[in-house]
């Protein structure tokens, strides 16, 4: 068995596969702004708002506060998405679209959508009662896929009604769709199938840590605050349009190296490019299963030449991770 030690160069700027690595950098930021222009700054300052990811991450924000302050934006904020049903024809991965007028919806603190006459969507008061427009999902034809409510209701209500005798409160799949139901809408707004009721992080990662404190957010509005006083630490949904201070996160580039050793049989050239490639590609895809991020690079770092052992026993593969 021909066997050659090398060692993997991991550059990562986002090492999220191994908590011990992984040192998210804080920055308070005491100039208030909204929601919207904060999270710009610090895309173009550091990486984003900030992400907390656990309890250890969130005690160490209060300390960074230099000024008397009580409430501090964070990267958590609403997002919508569309009531589906059993029987709705959503299909994985379907290409979004959206038509929401000027500011909305994180400029306002209501959480079910509509339609009105321009075409345009609006966050609205889920309580109002407004006329409502159902779907069929078995109907493709967007002529005739829709259909107009004969009264009013609230968004739940008529949430109730469309999947009772249609499929559910319109769902819209692109600008011909979007044209249809303005030209039933007229004038008065009506409830499509949109609601605000999930949160994200800005930055887009999947992370389950959420301290809301209470246990879940009130309806005050689509953003989320460190609430700076509160005991216990937590985190309250707050308006996105009001001017606070705020937290950057930012994570700074690593370099860690992993010993790997390699063995193979005398049919295969070690030194061969496409063979050292290949083995690339294929620790790129185990690090991918274990939460590494695509902004993570591998390369080859040869070791200088040892003579062999030919007593040494063979040595297993050992598992690749990153190490400090």
């Amino acid at each position: 068995m021909e066997r050659r030690l090398f060692v993997i160069l991991v550059l990562s700027g986002l090492c999220h596969f191994t908590s011990s690595l992984y040192r998210r950098q804080y920055n308070f930021i005491e100039e208030a702004k909204t929601w919207l222009d904060a999270r710009q700054y610090c895309r173009d300052k550091y990486t984003d708002l900030a992400t907390i990811d656990n309890e250890e991450d969130l005690q160490k924000l209060p300390g960074l506060i230099e000024s008397e302050v009580s409430y501090v934006f964070l990267g958590l904020y609403r997002i919508w998405g569309w009531s589906l049903s059993d029987a709705d024809d959503y299909k994985e991965g379907e290409k979004a679209y959206w038509k929401w007028t000027s500011g909305e919806p994180l400029a306002k603190q209501h959480h079910c959508g509509s339609i009105g006459g321009t075409g345009e969507w609006f966050a609205t008061n889920c309580s109002h009662s407004l006329n409502f427009s159902c779907y069929d999902g078995s109907r493709t034809d967007p002529s005739d896929r829709f259909s107009l409510g004969n009264g009013t209701m609230t968004w739940l209500n008529a949430q109730t009604y469309c999947r009772d005798r249609h499929t559910d409160l319109a769902r819209v799949r692109n600008q011909l769709e979007n044209q249809e139901l303005q030209v039933m809408v007229k004038e008065d707004p009506v409830w499509i199938g949109l609601m605000g009721t999930s949160w994200a992080w800005s930055d887009g990662g999947e992370h389950s840590f959420t301290p809301w404190r209470p246990l879940r957010p009130s309806s005050i509005g689509d953003c989320a605050v460190l609430e700076v006083n509160s005991e216990p630490l937590g985190v309250i949904d707050w308006d996105c349009a009001e001017k606070l201070p705020f937290f950057c996160y930012s994570d700074p580039m690593r370099k860690v190296l992993v010993r790997l050793k390699l063995t193979a049989d005398s049919s295969v050239d070690m030194t061969d490019p496409a063979v050292l490639q290949s083995i690339l590609k294929w620790v790129e895809r185990k690090l991918s299963d274990k939460g590494a991020t695509k902004d993570v690079k591998l390369s080859w770092r040869k070791l200088p030449e040892k003579e062999e052992n030919l007593n040494e026993e063979p040595t297993e593969p050992i598992e690749v991770v990153c190490v400090p």
